[in-house]
């Protein structure tokens, strides 16, 4: 990273940070020493104002010309190193949304010298400036992409710093345990902060609490930013794609009598109390000499791998049968294969659904609830019935009731490095709660705080 830092040092830079589209506004963020005087160049406005001279978090209204010609009718908004969110002197210039409009003048920026990078370059300033710490930096970066309105909630409140102060707080309660190692009575500033009360056993358990209550948001914030894989898995004809159309409120999967229609997975984004999953109608599962079919049911089952939640469907109009019974091997075989970073990933759950539910029963539902030791929902996929208690189980490992302001773990490497400091301070709980002065107290904290500086800045460990 720091290459990239240096590269841009002292540039002035210019960035497109809208999708390039006909219609609406288009933003172009110009930033560096020489912003304002590079814009001034192009810029006239209806009070012919220079724009070094303009003061910070000023609007002005006027035009962009190029060569005295006319580009486009526009609104500045200009910031100073203080107030940009860069570090640096910066101008936002709000254009029409036409895309020809828009790259003339990010052309014409470049050709007065301003070097045209991606958005996300601007936040290498912000991070050399030290407007942004590195988790800053990726809630920043997340937030573009994020699929909810819910994720884009908790990210900005992560931008804002609800997570880097969590983890300040954590190295502020690591540098209590140092100073009562050298003897040192913490200062009283750390004892408000982090409600240090001069006892190392007291601190440790602040610390190892508060690591404990930011892992416990891991799967909540991962699930926001990486949405997992929902499967909908049962036998031919069982009901899977008419339920992924129920789902998604439309006709997107091909729903025939005959068993065996769908021959390809069909996937879609959906969302459940804010949480996304990418929701994946397969091909059923039984035994078959066909062999396309066989191919689909393999490629079915490669979607069930990936997969964290599935919905695993059954026939209330038919009795338990051997391809049922092939269903609940699958099944168990998936759960056994659980992976050790399920904290990151999320644990695999199974929902057990029975389909057709306004037709006549022939169904054993005690059965399936001794196999998945879950109580089974009961649905009328075709009558768009009984899915709120679907909805309910997706998301009820989740918090949903999101209160503003809460820090929340939501990227691999956050997690994994919390995970490491949890594994650390179990393993010498002893040493750091003692008092003990010897050199192993002070390396083990050492390298808590290098745990921490690295999820707080972005530094390798």
């Amino acid at each position: 990273m720091n290459g990239v830092v240096e590269r841009i040092e002292g540039k002035t830079l210019a960035s497109i940070v809208t999708p390039l589209s006909e219609g609406g506004i288009g933003k172009i963020f110009v930033s560096g020493p020489d912003a304002l005087s590079l814009v001034s160049k192009v810029f006239k406005g209806k009070k012919a104002a220079d724009l070094c001279e303009a003061g910070s978090r000023k609007l002005h209204y006027g035009y962009i010309y190029e060569n005295g010609q006319r580009i486009d009718e526009v609104i500045l908004h200009t910031l100073d190193k203080r107030d940009s969110f860069t570090g640096e002197d910066a101008v936002e210039i709000n254009c029409h949304g036409g895309i020809r409009v828009v790259m003339r003048t990010y052309e014409c920026l470049g050709a007065l010298g301003a070097e045209g990078v991606p958005w996300n370059n601007l936040l290498l300033q912000s991070l050399k400036n030290g407007k942004l710490d590195f988790v800053q930096k990726e809630a920043f970066q997340e937030i573009v992409g994020a699929p909810t309105k819910l994720g884009v909630k908790v990210l900005l409140d992560q931008y804002a710093g609800a997570l880097s102060k969590a983890l300040q707080t954590g190295l502020d309660i690591i540098e209590g345990i140092r100073r009562s190692c050298h003897s040192i009575a913490p200062s009283k500033e750390i004892s408000l902060r982090t409600g240090f009360k001069g006892e190392d056993d007291a601190a440790v358990t602040a610390l190892t609490d508060g690591i404990e209550r930011l892992l416990a948001t891991a799967s909540f914030g991962m699930a926001l930013t990486t949405p997992q894989t929902l499967v909908i898995l049962g036998k031919p004809n069982v009901g899977k794609s008419t339920i992924m159309n129920a789902i998604l409120d439309e006709e997107r999967a091909i729903v025939h009598h005959e068993p065996g229609t769908t021959r390809d997975y069909v996937s879609e984004c959906i969302s459940v109390s804010g949480i996304p999953f990418e929701i994946v109608d397969t091909a059923g599962i039984r035994d078959t000499s066909d062999v396309i079919e066989s191919m689909s049911i393999e490629m079915t089952l490669e979607q069930l791998r990936r997969a964290r939640k599935a919905l695993v469907v059954f026939d209330n109009a038919r009795p338990f049968d051997r391809e049922d019974k092939g269903i609940l091997k699958a099944l168990d075989l998936w759960i056994a294969q659980e992976s050790a970073d399920a904290l990151q990933t999320g644990a695999r759950v199974a929902i057990p659904v029975v389909n057709k539910c306004d037709l006549p029963a022939r169904f054993d539902r005690t059965m399936i609830e001794s196999a998945i030791k879950q109580p089974v929902c009961n649905i009328s996929a075709l009558n768009k019935a009984g899915f709120e208690d679907v909805n309910k189980r997706l998301v009820q490992e989740f918090d949903t009731a999101y209160n503003p302001g809460r820090p929340v773990v939501f990227t691999g490497r956050q997690c994994q490095l919390l995970q490491d400091a949890r594994l650390l301070v179990k393993r010498e709980t002893d040493c750091l709660a003692r008092n003990d002065k010897s050199r192993r107290m002070l390396r083990v904290t050492e390298e808590l705080q290098d745990i921490f500086v690295a999820c707080l800045k972005g530094k390798p460990l």
